[in-house]
C-alpha cells in the first residue's frame, strides 16, 4: 500500500507541478498610454496584449495588478526590492541591471526620434547638431526615464526633464518650454494623435537610436518563473504574435 502510494505521490507531482498556477505581480505604467490604454477597447496597449497572450498561451501564468498605473521610477522601485516580480517592456540600462533582472526576448524594438512644433524649421540629423545651437537647443526629455539617462550620459545638451508624463511634455513643446521633444516614435505618434496635435507638432525624420524594450523581473524571483515567462515569450516571439502586436500600434 505504502508503495502504491508513493508511486501515486510521484505520478501526481510530476503533471501536477508543472500545472502549477504562477501569479505574476505587476503593474501598469501610467502616463503611457502605448504601453497601458484601458479606456480604448481597440488598443488598449501593446503591454496589455502581450500579457494577455501569455495567459492564452500558457493558462498557468496569471498576470495580477496589470490595471494598476504606477510612476515607473516606483515600479522600479518596487521591483528592486522584489514587490514586484515582472514588468512589461523596460529599457535596459547599466543602472537598471543592478537593481533586477531582464529577460532578453524582446518585446518590440522603438526607435527614438525628436518632435518639434509645426513651424520649426530645424534640421537637425545628430545630438551633435543639437548641441551646437546651445540655448536654442533646449531638449524637453521624460523625467527619470532610460531616455533621460542616455541624453544626460551623451553630454552639452540643455535638457527641460521636469515631468515624466509624455502629455505634460508635448503641451510644454507647444508652449516654447524647449525646442526638441525627444521619446519613442510610437508613443510620440500615439499622444499626438490622443491630444489632436497634428497641425502644431512634427516629428523630424531622423532615427536617433533604436533599442528593444524588455521584460523586467525581480532580483529574488525564482529561476522556474522566469524560465516559465522566457519560454511563453519565445513562443510568442517566433510564432509572430509579439510582432502582430507591436504592428497594431504603428500610426500612419
Amino acid at each position: 500500500m505504502r508503495a502504491g502510494l508513493a508511486v501515486a505521490c510521484l505520478f501526481l507531482s510530476g503533471p501536477a507541478a508543472l500545472a502549477q498556477p504562477l501569479v505574476v505581480r505587476t503593474a501598469a505604467q501610467d502616463n503611457n498610454v502605448l504601453k497601458y490604454d484601458r479606456s480604448n477597447a481597440q488598443k488598449p496597449g501593446i503591454c496589455v496584449e502581450v500579457i494577455h497572450a501569455i495567459e492564452r498561451l500558457d493558462p498557468g501564468i496569471q498576470f495580477s495588478g496589470w490595471a494598476t498605473p504606477m510612476a515607473l521610477p516606483r515600479v522600479e522601485q518596487r521591483l528592486a526590492q522584489n514587490q514586484l516580480d515582472a514588468f512589461c517592456a523596460l529599457i535596459k540600462t547599466p543602472d537598471r541591471e543592478t537593481r533586477f533582472g531582464f529577460i532578453d526576448v524582446p518585446v518590440y524594438h522603438a526607435q527614438h526620434r525628436i518632435a518639434v512644433r509645426a513651424d520649426d524649421a530645424a534640421q537637425v540629423s545628430s545630438l551633435d547638431d543639437i548641441r551646437k545651437l546651445g540655448v536654442d537647443g533646449v531638449v524637453i526629455v521624460g523625467k527619470a526615464t532610460a531616455h533621460e539617462s542616455y541624453l544626460r550620459n551623451q553630454g552639452g545638451l540643455l535638457l527641460e526633464a521636469s515631468s515624466g508624463s509624455t502629455d505634460v511634455n508635448l503641451r510644454m513643446l507647444v508652449g516654447g518650454r524647449g525646442r526638441f521633444l525627444y521619446h519613442t516614435e510610437n508613443a510620440l505618434l500615439r499622444y499626438i494623435d490622443e491630444g489632436k496635435l497634428q497641425s502644431k507638432v512634427k516629428l523630424l525624420p531622423t532615427v536617433f537610436k533604436s533599442e528593444a524594450l524588455l521584460f523586467a523581473v525581480a532580483p529574488a524571483w525564482p529561476q522556474a518563473n522566469r524560465d516559465r515567462l522566457e519560454a511563453a515569450l519565445n513562443k510568442l516571439s517566433r510564432r509572430g504574435d509579439l510582432g502582430r502586436i507591436f504592428a497594431n500600434y504603428r500610426e500612419n
